[in-house]
C-alpha cells in the first residue's frame, strides 16, 4: 500500500520567502535598507522552516494514529 505524502503550507512559504530574501542579499548593489528587508526575509523563511518541521511532525502522528 502507498504512503499518503504529508505536506505543510508552511513549507511552500517558507522556501519561497528564503529564496527571495537571499537573491536579493546576492544581488549586489542594492540600497542599504534592500540589503536590511533581505535579511528579514531569509530569518522570516527560516521561521517558517521551522514551524512547517514542527507542523509535519505532528501531521505524520495524527496520520499514523
Amino acid at each position: 500500500m502507498r504512503k499518503k505524502k504529508v505536506k505543510s503550507p508552511w513549507a511552500l512559504a517558507g522556501f519561497q520567502v528564503y529564496i527571495m530574501g537571499f537573491s536579493l542579499l546576492l544581488a549586489g548593489s542594492a540600497p542599504e535598507w534592500l540589503e536590511t528587508v533581505s535579511k528579514i526575509m531569509i530569518v522570516l523563511g527560516v521561521i517558517l522552516l521551522i514551524i512547517a518541521g514542527i507542523d509535519l511532525k505532528k501531521r505524520k502522528k495524527s496520520v499514523q494514529a
